[in-house]
This record gives C-alpha cells, sequence and structure tokens, in this order.
C-alpha cells in the first residue's frame, strides 16, 4: 500500500511540475509545425466526435497537406493534450516528448547507460529536431528500447505481456520504421518458442482490425500521393541522396542488400541478437526504410551512446567530422541519410565479423564490442 502511495504522490508531482513548466514555457516556445498543424488538429476533431482521418486540414509551410495518417491508437496519447489550448498544449507535449526520450534512456541501462550523463543525447541534433517539430518518433524510440529489453527477462507474467504489447504499439505509430523494426523481435520470440507471442499476436490483430475499421481505404493511396508532392528531395532516403549527388538510384538497393545482409550474418555468427547488434539494427532501419526524415534520428542514439561507453573515441570524431563537414556542403543536412550510413559503417565490428573463424572469437568478446554490465 505505501509503495502504491508513493508512486501516485511521484506521479502527481510529475504532473504538476509538467504543468508549471509549461505554463511558464509556453509564451516563450516556437512553433512546433507537426504538432500545431496535424496532431493537435486531429486530437480535437476526435474530442468533438469527428473522424480525424476524413478532417480538412489546414495547408501548411512544408509543401503537402498536413492530414492525419497515424495509426489510430496515437490518438489515445494525443487525446490529453487536445484539451488544452494551442500554445498550451504545444509545450506541454515538448515537455511530453522530452521525458519519454529520457525514460527511454533510462531504459539503455543495459548498454552501460548508467548514471546522468546518458541524458546528454537527449541535447543530440538528431533528438533535439524531433521536439522541435513536435513529431513521435520519441515514442517509437520508446517502444523499441521496451521490446529489446522486456523479451530478456525471465517473467512471463501479464505484465510482461502488457509491456510488450506496448511498445508494439508504440513502434506501430510509425509503420515505416516499425515493421523493420518489429520482425526482428517477432522471429527471436519465434525461435525461443516464447509463448508470449500467442496473446500478442492476438491482440495485435484485434488492435489492426479495429484501426482498419476506423481508417478509411483509401489513406495509404492519399498518403503515397502526398509523398509524391514533394518527394524525392522532401525525405532523407537514399534515393534522395544519390539525386542530389547525381548518382544512379539503383545503388540504394546494393546499399540495402550490403546492411541487411552484413546483420543478417551478424546475428547468425553470434546465434543471438546482441546489444551491439541492436544499436546497429534500429540505425540501419534508418538506411533501409523507404520514407524516413531528420526526425527520425532519434533511433540513433543507442548507436551513438555505445560509442560514447566503449570509448570508441576514433570512431566518434570520424563521425562527428564527417557530419561537421557535410553540412558544409549545400545539399547537406544532419537529417540526411548520411548520418545514420556513416555511423552505422563506424560501429559495424568489420573485422571480427568476417576474419575471426566460426566457433571462434565472439563478437561480444572483441576489444569495445562488449556490452558493459551484460544482458
Amino acid at each position: 500500500m505505501t509503495s502504491a502511495w508513493q508512486r501516485g504522490i511521484f506521479i502527481a508531482f510529475i504532473l504538476v511540475f509538467m504543468g508549471a513548466m509549461a505554463i511558464l514555457a509556453a509564451p516563450h516556445l516556437p512553433r512546433s509545425r507537426d504538432f500545431a498543424q496535424t496532431f493537435y488538429p486531429a486530437s480535437r476533431y476526435t474530442l468533438a466526435g469527428e473522424n480525424p482521418y476524413t478532417a480538412e486540414y489546414i495547408e501548411t509551410d512544408q509543401g503537402a497537406p498536413p492530414d492525419f495518417f497515424s495509426p489510430a491508437w496515437l490518438l489515445l496519447i494525443l487525446l490529453p493534450f487536445g484539451l488544452f489550448p494551442l500554445e498550451m498544449a504545444q509545450a506541454l507535449w515538448v515537455i511530453f516528448l522530452i521525458g519519454v526520450t529520457i525514460a527511454g534512456i533510462g531504459l539503455m541501462r543495459p548498454w552501460g547507460l548508467k548514471g546522468l550523463w546518458p541524458l546528454a543525447l537527449v541535447a543530440l541534433p538528431w533528438s533535439l529536431v524531433g521536439i522541435y517539430f513536435g513529431q513521435v518518433t520519441a515514442l517509437v524510440f520508446l517502444g523499441a528500447i521496451i521490446c529489446i529489453v522486456e523479451p530478456e527477462k525471465p517473467d512471463r507474467d501479464r505484465q510482461s505481456i502488457a509491456k510488450l504489447m506496448g511498445g508494439f504499439l508504440l513502434i506501430g505509430i510509425k509503420p515505416q520504421l516499425g515493421l523493420f523494426i518489429a520482425v526482428p523481435y517477432l522471429l527471436l520470440m519465434l525461435w525461443r518458442q516464447d509463448r508470449r507471442v500467442i496473446p500478442l499476436a492476438i491482440i495485435g490483430l484485434i488492435v489492426l482490425g479495429i484501426t482498419f475499421i476506423i481508417t478509411p481505404p483509401w489513406l495509404v493511396q492519399k498518403a503515397i500521393e502526398v509523398q509524391r508532392i514533394t518527394a524525392p528531395l522532401w525525405k532523407s532516403t537514399l534515393e534522395r541522396e544519390l539525386l542530389l549527388w547525381g548518382w544512379p538510384s539503383w545503388i540504394a538497393h546494393l546499399v540495402r542488400v550490403l546492411v541487411i545482409g552484413t546483420m543478417g550474418y551478424w546475428a547468425w555468427r553470434e546465434r543471438a541478437l546482441t546489444l551491439a547488434w541492436w544499436s546497429a539494427w534500429l540505425a540501419a532501419v534508418l538506411i533501409i526504410t523507404p520514407y524516413t526524415r531528420a526526425y527520425d534520428g532519434v533511433l540513433l542514439l543507442p548507436l551513438l551512446g555505445q560509442l560514447l561507453v566503449l570509448k570508441r573515441w576514433w570512431q566518434t570524431a570520424v563521425f562527428l567530422l564527417v557530419m561537421l563537414l557535410y553540412i558544409q556542403l549545400p545539399i547537406g543536412e544532419l537529417g540526411s541519410v548520411v548520418a545514420p550510413l556513416m555511423a552505422w559503417l563506424l560501429f559495424i565490428p568489420w573485422r571480427a565479423l568476417f576474419f575471426n573463424p566460426p566457433g571462434g572469437l565472439s563478437l561480444e568478446t572483441v576489444p569495445g564490442m562488449e556490452p558493459p554490465g551484460g544482458r
């Protein structure tokens, strides 16, 4: 009982603190475009009893209509913010996103991210840009970390299933990312014959069925058409980068084959999905997905954090130097796919991966690759 009261008091304190910070910050915050133009109107339409998928949204300065394309369960998170005026709701949303990012970093203790210094990862531009635009990729990041950590726990109770379901729903907020993130999870659970996959599949199918009922059948086609309005320069994909450099787009397919093949070979060599593997895979998702933006770079935090924890200073220095030089170019930006591709190339243990004999030195024991603290 005492612990329940303590948790209640702590939650109440956090809510009061968030409210006070929002009141102080609201008049001074810049406009969060995606929140103000899409997510906030979607919550207001829903509270008014209208379908946010068929409602009319104001044309934006981003070159495309800001229609609501996210899965319906995101509305459960957005609705409380729709109860406030835009200025106040935006301030609360920014504080909420910071809290979500910190929560994700806090769950990364198995990576060796201990103490208060890892919270500095929130200040990296790949995290800040998502908070600035009011985007939801921080929720995907939190869901990914939950799904990495939770299957390693011995508990198989209902609470564990609920956490995993919550994690899958969070990564599903962005299907273009979530699909690639979820596949290794599910394959790992099937390989381990983890019985939690059965209730997860049942609940997932029910949620998807409800979503398909609410969502108009033409929404996917509309999303494709909206992408064509601004594509490919609007997106941070391999094709966009190749177009800007004047190179043939078919190279993108070769890069994706290299990335997927390398990650598959790494998993086969280890016979497991290690923390280092997951760090590299979340970066790989940003490379292989057909649609991503600068604010999706928050998925780089596990890899960048592990580079620092493992004291891989020269790789970190090369990454920062390349990004500093790249953003000086007329076509360069921190949110480009160049960032995850460069980080991924520097992080992969190429020598151990391809030159150690099978059954020899484990990649987890290669100097600089062992995850501190174990799993």
